[in-house]
């Protein structure tokens, strides 16, 4: 893939969270988050206009925890969840999750080391702790699916989830993409997953960039090593957009002083 050349201003910045932004862990509680993201992803807000928004399977709630007192834009679980850059929030109807529960609950009950996470309109199983699960966990979730009508189920690192159909990441983005700050920008998205591949597809056809962290094969036309790049390359990204920022301040300045001279 290219080089990556450092975010432009005229850019809408769209991040996934977890294997992106923050490291993973062998539980979704226990992600930790480096002391100075908060910080660089505050100035990208600031100066890309707004039009930075996080893309994530979890819910907004958890996103806002992991970032306090940062909030901003957000889609979550996967874009059933969507707060926009005026803080209104929308929220898909719950095709019937809590139905999904007991099941799920007593396959995991049954088998130490795999973990259940309950989400606002969806439900995962991790087996990151017991990978040889991998098969009976996601044949038992089709299964599941297929006596629900409105879910589906979506692949993951490590996880299966279910979710209401027809949501994915990709159509968050473009329903970001249709307003203020990020209408008219040139999107760029960047995620470590399969459950990203939506994003990519998007960002793509709208003329962008999809960033992959790490290395699998994948839509995304540029990537980085893992999260650490990534946080390197957001923190850099910022430094350049102040600079800039500063520089046409001092040139309006200027031109201002002349104009009144």
């Amino acid at each position: 893939m290219p080089s990556l050349p450092l975010i432009e201003p005229n850019t809408a910045l769209f991040l996934d969270f977890d294997g992106t932004l923050a490291d993973l862990a062998p539980r979704p509680d226990l992600v930790q988050v480096e002391p100075e993201l908060v910080g660089t992803l505050r100035a990208l807000h600031l100066h890309l206009g707004g039009a930075l928004a996080l893309v994530s399977g979890r819910p907004i709630a958890e996103l806002d925890h992991f970032l306090h007192p940062l909030q901003l834009p957000c889609a979550g679980v996967h874009g059933a969840e969507l707060r926009d850059a005026g803080g209104h929030r929308l929220r898909q109807p719950d095709p019937g999750v809590p139905l999904l529960l007991p099941p799920l609950e007593a396959l995991v009950g049954a088998h130490p080391g795999l973990q259940l996470e309950r989400k606002s309109v969806a439900v995962a199983v991790h087996y990151r702790a017991v990978p040889h699960l991998e098969g009976m966990v996601r044949n038992f979730a089709a299964e599941l699916a297929s006596r629900m009508p409105g879910i589906e189920v979506l692949h993951g690192k490590m996880v299966v989830e279910l979710k209401p159909a027809g949501i994915d990441k990709g159509g968050a983005i473009e329903a970001f993409m249709r307003s203020p700050p990020f209408a008219r920008r040139t999107p760029l998205f960047a995620g470590d997953d399969i459950t990203d591949e939506a994003g990519f597809a998007v960002v793509r056809r709208l003329g962008g960039i999809g960033l992959l962290v790490g290395a699998r094969p994948s839509a995304a036309t540029a990537s980085v090593t893992g999260p650490a790049a990534l946080r390197c390359w957001l923190h850099r990204s910022a430094k350049a957009l102040e600079v800039m920022a500063a520089a046409q301040g001092t040139q309006v300045s200027g031109a201002t002083s002349t104009t009144t001279s």
